[in-house]
């Protein structure tokens, strides 16, 4: 008979196959009512309780990575035979789901999906964390781009979970970890370029039997991308070269680093600079593989006639040029490298927080590269508080357009009972029923107040509980407020804004059917429904 329950979660549907390390269920909290993706493997025999404790250290470990590009853990634990780690449930798709469907994908969404794990993995190399395993089945990327990096594990974790690298694993692998070498950071940017080739290409950078292809790994250089993906920017080609290096020293320091290549090469592409001056973003251009031709084409030169000898030489391999392109690459990575004052982190992150920016890419870029940093470093600084006020309200911005997003798509099954009850009480707010938002809000802050999981709707309870109190509202009585509604209603039906008129009806019959005390105005509110579906038919 099937598993149907693990520690506190039923186990609802699949979402894997089962495997020997396991199957993933969605689940759902029997007492918090929250649905959680659940991974659960079967114990090994002759588990000993140092094993046990180790499991459960690295858990306690695993549950503060906390980042917007990573699947967050919850917890776990263990049954009888068996143990499960419990993730957060990720609306989307995991990224070979997408190559599967798509074949390969633009150079832009690579792009962008590329930052966003590198992100993720500057987030986790600073705490310490090594992923190792990367392939597309571990990035999840949702309906509205973003992309989350899942199955992050220490030793004690894998080794509970057992298995060994399958075929996908190797052709993701770097050549170091083939060999026997510990995974560290180089090991991590190599599967960002392995991920950044199949996503541009379709394909791995290389495909063969698991013997065979340990080999191709360890010793062949990949095909260059630009040779085989016509819209593929050479710069962006060889940032996917230096990733790929069979040598670690040669690949970019640092997923910082990496990080500024992006940014640098992407914008002075945008301005036309040519690839030589690339050097200062990260990579050298030095490294890519296209013949003089397709150089000349990026850097803008165009061929002049031989005047002299001495004119032979191309202006890109004149030694006072690659000297000028060494410096400006030195004096980048140095600037780059020195840490950000506190002072400067919170400059930073208020120009991208409104009300500088009203974009929420601005606001989440604030959150990541800002604030989480003065939270880490500067824990005792005199912008902790601030910085902590910032974070709460960016997570509670992105959280509320989940809902919205959710609520448009009909996917509200996924919520759990905090999320409905904050929604239902924003409609009060909307609809201009103060006093019964209000009353849902301060109910929803007493019941979910101290339960882990329900943060972002007691935040926003909060923020609407103040929002309201501000208003000074008066003691006037719920059936005034919807008799007064009903006869904006009419006046906008009688002024020919028919819509206007039947949203409002609507709402008072979705929002007070349950009202005894109100049931003679929705009671109005729903005749005049029936009379517009009858005079539209």
């Amino acid at each position: 008979m099937a598993k149907s329950r693990i520690g506190p979660f039923a186990l609802e549907v699949p979402l894997s196959q089962q495997k020997r390390t396991g199957q993933v269920f969605r689940g759902l909290h029997l007492e918090q009512r929250k649905s959680a993706a659940l991974r659960v493997f079967p114990i090994p025999m002759g588990l000993t309780p140092e094993s046990r404790q180790a499991f459960a250290n690295q858990l306690e470990q695993l549950k503060l990575l906390r980042h917007a590009g990573i699947v967050r853990c919850y917890g776990g634990g263990f049954d009888t035979r068996s143990a499960y780690l419990a993730y957060e449930m990720v609306d989307g798709e995991s990224l070979d789901k997408t190559l599967e469907r798509r074949g390969r994908l633009p150079w832009e969404a690579t792009l962008d999906y590329s930052r966003q794990i590198t992100d993720a993995l500057l987030y986790a190399h600073q705490a310490g964390w090594i992923h190792g395993r990367l392939k597309p089945d571990k990035i999840l990327v949702t309906p509205v781009g973003s992309v989350k990096v899942g199955d992050w594990r220490r030793e004690a974790i894998s080794s509970m979970m057992g298995g060994k690298p399958d075929v996908e694993q190797l052709q993701f692998s770097a050549p170091e970890l083939l060999l026997g070498q510990p995974a560290d950071e180089k090991t991590d940017l190599y599967s960002v370029g392995a991920l950044m080739y199949a996503m541009l290409t379709g394909q791995p950078p290389f495909t063969a039997d698991a013997q065979e292809l340990a080999k191709l790994v360890c010793h062949t250089p990949p095909p260059n991308v630009s040779a085989s993906v016509m819209d593929c920017p050479v710069w962006l080609s060889a940032i996917v070269d230096q990733l790929l290096s069979k040598d670690p020293q040669q690949r970019p320091y640092s997923a910082a680093a990496l990080q500024l290549a992006f940014k640098e090469a992407e914008r002075r592409q945008a301005e036309g600079v040519g690839v030589l001056q690339h050097a200062a973003a990260g990579f050298s251009p030095l490294q890519m593989k296209v013949d003089r031709a397709e150089a000349e084409k990026v850097l803008g030169i165009k061929k002049k006639k031989k005047r002299r000898p001495e004119d032979d030489t191309p202006f890109f391999e004149r030694a006072w040029v690659l000297l000028l392109g060494l410096v400006a690459a030195v004096g980048a990575i140095v600037w780059f490298l020195l840490p950000l004052s506190e002072e400067t982190l919170r400059a930073r992150a208020e120009r991208l927080l409104p009300p500088a920016s009203q974009e929420w890419m601005d606001w989440n870029e604030a959150r990541d590269d800002y604030l989480m940093q003065l939270v880490r470093r500067f824990p005792n600084g005199k912008h902790i508080e601030w910085s902590v006020e910032k974070i709460d309200w960016v997570n509670g911005r992105e959280y509320e357009r989940r809902l919205k997003r959710e609520n448009r798509t009909n996917r509200r099954n996924q919520w759990t009972d905090a999320d409905r009850q904050y929604w239902t009480a924003k409609e009060y707010e909307d609809f201009g029923d103060l006093l019964t938002a209000l009353d849902k809000y301060r109910a929803l802050v007493g019941l979910y107040g101290d339960t882990s999981g329900a943060e972002q709707p007691v935040y926003l309870a909060n923020e609407g509980i103040t929002r309201i109190e501000e208003r000074a509202l008066g003691e006037n009585q719920l059936a005034d407020f919807v008799a007064s509604k009903l006869d904006e209603a009419q006046r906008d039906y009688d002024q020919a804004r028919v819509l206007d008129a039947r949203d409002k009806w609507e709402w008072i019959v979705n929002l007070y059917a349950d009202n005894q005390e109100l049931e003679p105005l929705v009671t109005v509110a729903q005749q005049r429904l029936d009379e517009l579906k009858n005079r539209n038919k």
